[in-house]
């Protein structure tokens, strides 16, 4: 059997949306134009107070560090001054019970005369006397004797008398020495009581801090609150898109014009049609097949 000549064929394909799915993407497309015309795809800025204020606490630990920085410490001022006293000397001069004791060593003491004097008169009364029941009354040696009486019992008086000023001026040394030592270690210990000023605004510092931190969150919070509140349409909008997005099938067209051909495809483009009739009938039909490679043959026409 003879053949028609071949030919050329055009295909136009056209892929829309699921017509069930369009009406939903045209209410994203009107939506979002809407909420750009409103000005809701730039929010507005959070109008309020963005940094809390500090507490009161937090300023009142400044004003104590700053306080402290510019004025000193009466401690420190106290400490310093002791430590000068006693490097120049001057804690020496102002020893009123060594000064006293100094101004007693350069002074008589007019009851040790006068003890002193009725001692030796009565010393004196004795000498006398030996000498004179002796016979020997103003020679050298009643001189001599005189004389080694009025000695001793000056040794024996001011030497004792010396001896207690020096035993009260090393107890008046020892003891300034004590409060020397004293003032040293109060001097040394100041800085330290000084600093406490320091600690003590640390502390307030510190609890201040946690208020601070504690307001901020709260503004925060109120921040979160109103952008939550100036996205929530756009974010609506995009969670709907994000439901309706994905492929839930398609229509395809397509649109085609063939010329030609060969008597022997037609005859198996037939048959084939003719036969998957048949079996989508459920025909076992034998007339039913007859027919259908019957129409097949139709194609050798």
């Amino acid at each position: 059997m003879g053949g028609k000549g071949g030919g050329s064929s055009t295909t136009v394909q056209k892929a829309d949306p699921w017509s069930g799915q369009q009406p939903y993407l045209k209410d994203i497309f009107e939506e979002a134009q809407k909420l750009y015309q409103n000005g809701g795809m730039a929010p507005d800025y959070y109008p309020g107070q963005t940094v809390a204020d500090q507490s009161q606490w937090t300023q009142d630990a400044l004003q104590m560090q700053a306080d402290r920085a510019q004025n000193g410490s009466s401690l420190i001022d106290n400490a310093g001054n002791a430590m000068n006293n006693i490097t120049t000397g001057g804690a020496l001069a102002n020893n009123q019970g060594l000064n006293t004791l100094n101004q007693l060593s350069q002074e008589d003491n007019p009851y040790v005369d006068e003890l002193y004097n009725r001692a030796n008169a009565q010393a004196q009364s004795a000498v006398n006397g030996n000498f004179s029941a002796a016979g020997r009354y103003g020679s050298g040696a009643h001189a001599a004797a005189s004389a080694d009486a009025a000695n001793n019992l000056a040794s024996q008086m001011y030497s004792g008398l010396w001896d207690k000023r020096a035993d009260a001026a090393a107890s008046a040394g020892q003891l300034y020495n004590t409060g020397i030592g004293q003032q040293v270690v109060a001097g040394q210990t100041g800085q330290s009581l000084a600093n406490q000023a320091y600690t003590d605004a640390a502390a307030l510092s510190e609890a201040g801090g946690i208020m601070d931190d504690y307001a901020q969150q709260l503004i925060n919070a109120d921040i979160d609150r109103y952008n939550y509140d100036q996205n929530k349409a756009l974010q609506a909008l995009q969670n709907y898109n994000n439901l309706i997005q994905g492929s839930y099938g398609g229509t395809t067209t397509t649109t085609g014009q063939q010329s030609g051909g060969s008597t022997l495809g037609n005859v198996a483009g037939g048959a084939l049609t003719g036969g998957g009739l048949a079996y989508m009938l459920g025909a076992s039909n034998p007339i039913i097949g007859a027919s259908a490679l019957a129409g097949g043959l139709l194609g050798l026409f």
